[in-house]
Parts: structure tokens; C-alpha cells; sequence
């Protein structure tokens, strides 16, 4: 009974990893090629970024949307077998679609679709960590309807509601009893909000400041479909083999500082710092409809894991150059801290220490009112040794990406 309750709660646990260190900062194809700066208001992509930002595009209407395609691999190694695995990961499509519209000269509106939390993992069937993940996919989408306000030539400032709704499909091994688990909602979703000031204390200087609030992805009634062999079918612990279960995913807050100032009329330079709220994720409770699989003794159904991530910053510095008056070529670079720690690392959130170098065009038609953007991103993560005692997994991972975006901007008036 001992090896099932411990099965079980390593069962559990794995399970719960999915829920975090997902963030995704393509969010603007412009503002990736800048190593993902925040103060630019080229254009309602800005939305996103700081919701104050869209007091100050240059256009009573814009409209931008882009899309990103991420080849990523993750690789492990165990060096006492000198055993290696790496990821067959589906190519990701994170995309982004804002507008915004000047209702007066100083009131505007704004509505942002993005997709700033997902990740498409698989490692195959028949890895060394089968138990703990075989493939997943959690994708994220936030709706928001944005307002600002521009008090003077300097000083905007902005909210926005998020509505976000979201799906995950998660599959393993459950090798113990020769079996597979999948878990699979596709009708996620949570709130939160977001706030901005934006300055232009003098024509060459933009400071933007913002917040996002978390948000915690409740999945209810999502569908938990075991293959097991026929004879653990109605036990005391698998109840049935189509069970549901109930969790609560939470994805981090974040602060932004972000500059931008113009060295010369043809270069630009910007910086942010980026804090992101991992730390609230301590536990995770998953609670299941039947099968009584959970560690918690009064209430078999229910599981809680650690996960005691931190909190993280990312610092960026990006630079546009405009090589004529239409043509802008643009480079950056960053460097992107893991909120999850070396006891706690799983393949399900092959989470590193990354640096990223970024670069891209932008040409730009009709009198620069019609633009199309160009980035390609390569990022790197630094190997580290994982040591998770919780699942008995010890090893080396790193990760590397490369990322293609294509994004279209429309400031017709």
C-alpha cells in the first residue's frame, strides 16, 4: 500500500508541473526584434505592453497583428549512464492581433488578443522520464479591452480587463501498472488586469511603467482518460477509467520598466526589467472526481504538490536603426532567469537560465502608414544539473529555440 501511495503521489505531482515557467514574450513582432523592449508606440501593439502606451500612437486608428513560428528542442542527459534523450516538440505558433482607436485627443480605446503563456513539449513514449511526461500542450489566449487616457503632451495613463481562456492536453506513462494517463480541458480560464503610466518627458525619451496581474486558469471538469489493463478498472483506487478532475493553474504577474531614447534622429536605443511573480506558486492542489489517486490521507481524491518557484527578472536592451526613411534594422539581446529550481526541475517545464539574441527589419509603404515587420530570434539555454529528489530524476538539460515572426501594421489615419 506504501508503493501506491507513493506512486500515486509522484502520479499526482507530475501532473501539477505543467502549471508553470510558461511565459512566452512574443508579443510584437517589432518589439521582439528589440530583444522584446515595452516602450515604443509605434502602434496598438503597444496594447499589450503598457495599456497607457495607446494615448500615444500617432494615428487616430492602428491596427497590428503578428505571427511567430518556435522550433525549440530540450535535451537530457544522465551522466551516470551517459544515457541522452531530446524532445520531438510540434512547431509552436504563438500570434498577436491589437487595435486601437482615438475616440478624442485624449481618450482612447484599445482591444488586445495574445498569447503570452503555452508549451508544446514531447519527448515520446519510450524515454527515461515516461512517468513523469510523454508530451504536452497548454496554450493560453488573453482578451483585452484597454482604455487610457492622455492628461498632457507628457503624461498617459491606461487599464485593461483580461479575460483569458486556455486549454492543456497532458499525457504519461504510468509504467507501474502498464499503463497511460491523459488529461485534457479545453475550456480553461481566469481574469485579471492590467495597469500603465506612460511619460514623454522630452521628444527623444520614453519611459513606460506597467503591471499585469496574475491570473488563475481554472480548469473545471476536464477530462481524465486512463488506459490501464482491465483488471484495475473499478478498484479502490482507479473508480473508472473516464474520470474528471478540477485544478487551478496560475500564471505569473509581471512589472515592467522600460525606456527607449533617441541617440540621434536615425537610432534608438531601449531597455526594460522585467519582474515576474513566480513566487505566489507554492502549491498546487489537483483534485479528481473518483479515482482515489490523491496524498491527501483525510481526502483520497485530492493531491497537493510543492513547487516553491521564485521570482525572476529579465533584463533587455534592444536598438533601431533607420537606414532610410523606410527601411529600420534592429537588433537585441536578453537575458531571461528560470523560476524553477534545481530540486524542482521536471522535462514537463525543461526550464533553464536563457540568453536570447534578437534581430529584424521593418519596411514601411503609402507615407508609413502601412509597415511589415521581420524577426528571427535565437535562444539559448544554459546547461544545468537538475537533481529533483521528489521524482528520483537526476540529470543534465538545456534547451535552445529559434524563432521566425512575420507581423503587418495598419495606421491608415
Amino acid at each position: 500500500m506504501k508503493k501506491k501511495v507513493l506512486f500515486f503521489t509522484f502520479f499526482i505531482t507530475t501532473i501539477l508541473v505543467q502549471a508553470g515557467g510558461f511565459r512566452v514574450s512574443l508579443q510584437g513582432v517589432r518589439q521582439a526584434a528589440m530583444a522584446h523592449t515595452s516602450a515604443h508606440t509605434r502602434d496598438a501593439s503597444v496594447a499589450f505592453f503598457n495599456p497607457a502606451g495607446i494615448a500615444f500612437i500617432p494615428s487616430k486608428l492602428s491596427i497590428s497583428a503578428g505571427g511567430f513560428g518556435v522550433f525549440g528542442k530540450a535535451e537530457y542527459q544522465n551522466r551516470e549512464i551517459l544515457y541522452k534523450s531530446h524532445t520531438d516538440n510540434p512547431v509552436s505558433t504563438p500570434m498577436a492581433f491589437n487595435i486601437a482607436y482615438k475616440a478624442t485627443d485624449k481618450l482612447s480605446v484599445g482591444f488586445s488578443l495574445t498569447t503570452p503563456f503555452g508549451s508544446g513539449v514531447d519527448w515520446g513514449r519510450n524515454w527515461a522520464g515516461q512517468d513523469l511526461i510523454t508530451k504536452i500542450e497548454l496554450r493560453s489566449f488573453f482578451l483585452q479591452p484597454t482604455i487610457a487616457y492622455r492628461f498632457n503632451d507628457w503624461f498617459s495613463a491606461g487599464v485593461g480587463f483580461i479575460h483569458a481562456v486556455g486549454s492543456v492536453n497532458l499525457q504519461r506513462s504510468l509504467s507501474a501498472v502498464n499503463g497511460r494517463m491523459k488529461l485534457e480541458d479545453k475550456n480553461a480560464s481566469g481574469n485579471g488586469f492590467n495597469l500603465g503610466m506612460y511619460f514623454k518627458p522630452t521628444k527623444d525619451l520614453d519611459i513606460s511603467i506597467a503591471y499585469r496581474s496574475k491570473v488563475d486558469m481554472d480548469a473545471v471538469n476536464g477530462k481524465a482518460d486512463f488506459d490501464l489493463p482491465s483488471s484495475l478498472v473499478g478498484t479502490d483506487l482507479f473508480v473508472t477509467a473516464h474520470d474528471k478532475f478540477h485544478a487551478t493553474l496560475p500564471l505569473a504577474s509581471e512589472f515592467t520598466l522600460g525606456v527607449t531614447y533617441r541617440v540621434i534622429p536615425k537610432l534608438s536605443v531601449s531597455a526594460d526589467w522585467n519582474v515576474s511573480g513566480w513566487e505566489r506558486y507554492e502549491y498546487l492542489t489537483f483534485e479528481f472526481e473518483k479515482n482515489k489517486i490523491g496524498n491527501d490521507p483525510l481526502h483520497p481524491n485530492i493531491s497537493t504538490s510543492p513547487k516553491f518557484y521564485k521570482s525572476t527578472s529579465t533584463f533587455r536592451v534592444g536598438a533601431e536603426y533607420l537606414a532610410t526613411d523606410v527601411l529600420a534594422l534592429r537588433l537585441g539581446y536578453y537575458h531571461d532567469q528560470s523560476p524553477v529550481k534545481d530540486v524542482y526541475w521536471n522535462p514537463e517545464t525543461p526550464s533553464t537560465d536563457n540568453n536570447a539574441l534578437t534581430g529584424g527589419v521593418g519596411y514601411s509603404f503609402f507615407d508609413k502608414k502601412l509597415m511589415l515587420d521581420l524577426t528571427g530570434i535565437y535562444y539559448v539555454g544554459q546547461q544545468r544539473r537538475v537533481a529533483n529528489e521528489f521524482y528520483n530524476f537526476y540529470g543534465d538539460a538545456k534547451l535552445n529555440s529559434f524563432i521566425l515572426g512575420f507581423g503587418i501594421t495598419w495606421n491608415p489615419f
